[in-house]
């Protein structure tokens, strides 16, 4: 009984030695040392799978869900046709009547793009083959303004050849000759010449390959109008004086066979010339108001009304450029293109104030320049 008893004391001392053991060997190598232990790898048990289950649950990882994106079917019209040049499809559009007037409105904006004002449009045409076939997808569907901008952006995706004809008028100016004339006051002109400038028409056409010019034709020059020199005479009379001869001036081209006479019964009031600082063109009757008034010789009426600085005016073509100027003169019976005979009456005198003289002004012109008329009147 005493030897049960000692054994079991014994075992019981055994077991308490190993558990000591077990507590104080970790420590004494290092499992409460943090420099230590952190040196030591760690090793991770999977515990065992109980069941076959298990296994499957612990070996087989969890598929990550993906997210599938997908593209939505680009949309093309029950009716939708590509529109092909030269047999390769460049877009789709609605239908087939939609890629003609598509085709038809680029050419149109081609056709008349920077028009100038001297230029017009011959001919304008697709240098393609073009046709349409049923949309397959291939090629981009497109809305009718987005397929414009695209055919506007890229001229070559529809090449467009045009010729556009050029009118050119080339002018040349006219020269101009100044002489000086006896006959006019100084800073008096008369054109004896109207200058007219040289004109000559160029016709021109030009090919222009998607939008850029490529050639230049010269197809036609046409002299329009020629040259024509112009001519003008400045006066050199002085107007400071006053003119104290009646016959003052210079005569000019014959009158054969027209014969002059005196428009007119009265007194001679002023001569042709210089007059104080103006020129008085013509010679000054004076009469009693109501006095006839006489055409100086045969011609055609040719002006008949009021002028301004002369009153009642009346003009007579004679032949070779004489031409009689009248005024004032009253009178209600004068056509214009009237024929009139050498001394025929043409008007009377008005009366200006009751009782006072009144005065015709008789001016002699010859092509347009005024001439002393006494130099052509029969001496009184």
């Amino acid at each position: 009984m005493k030897e049960k008893t000692l054994n079991r004391i014994l075992l019981g001392a055994f077991a308490f030695v190993l558990v000591l053991l077990a507590v104080l060997l970790p420590l004494a190598f290092g499992a409460g040392n943090p420099r230590l232990s952190a040196a030591e790898p760690r090793v991770i048990v999977t515990p065992e799978p109980e069941t076959e289950e298990d296994a499957v649950k612990v070996s087989t990882p969890v598929p990550t869900p993906v997210h599938i994106i997908e593209t939505p079917t680009p949309y093309f019209p029950r009716t939708a046709v590509n529109l092909c040049v030269n047999g390769t499809p460049i877009f789709a559009v609605d239908s087939r009547e939609a890629a003609e007037q598509l085709v038809r409105r680029y050419l149109n904006e081609c056709a008349y793009e920077n028009l100038e004002a001297n230029t017009v449009l011959l001919k304008a045409a697709v240098d393609a083959e073009l046709s349409t076939v049923p949309a397959d997808g291939s090629v981009e569907y497109c809305e009718f303004d987005v397929a414009l901008n695209r055919l506007r952006k890229n001229r070559s995706l529809i090449p467009v050849h045009r010729t556009v004809e050029r009118a050119v008028v080339t002018v040349t100016p006219f020269d101009t000759h100044v002489e000086s004339s006896k006959l006019l006051p100084e800073g008096a002109r008369i054109f004896r010449r109207i200058g007219v400038a040289a004109r000559k028409l160029s016709l021109s056409e030009t090919l222009y390959l998607d939008g850029m010019a490529s050639s230049d034709t010269e197809t036609l020059n046409v002299q329009l109008l020629t040259a024509v020199d112009e001519r003008v005479q400045t006066g050199t009379i002085r107007i400071d004086a006053v003119t104290t001869d009646p016959y003052y001036g210079h005569r000019g081209p014959d009158a054969a066979p027209l014969s002059f006479r005196y428009p007119i019964r009265g007194t001679l009031a002023s001569y042709y010339g210089p007059d104080g600082g103006v020129m008085h063109y013509g010679v000054d009757f004076s009469a009693a108001p109501g006095t006839r008034v006489l055409a100086p010789e045969s011609g055609t009426i040719v002006f008949c009304g009021e002028r301004k600085g002369y009153g009642f005016v009346v003009e007579i073509r004679h032949e070779n450029g004489f031409v009689s100027r009248l005024s004032p003169v009253k009178t209600t019976d004068l056509l214009l293109e009237q024929h009139v005979s050498a001394g025929d009456p043409i008007g009377m005198l008005p009366e200006i104030e009751r009782g006072a003289t009144a005065t015709l002004h008789y001016e002699l012109l010859i092509d347009g320049v005024p001439y002393n008329p006494l130099l052509y009147l029969p001496e009184p």
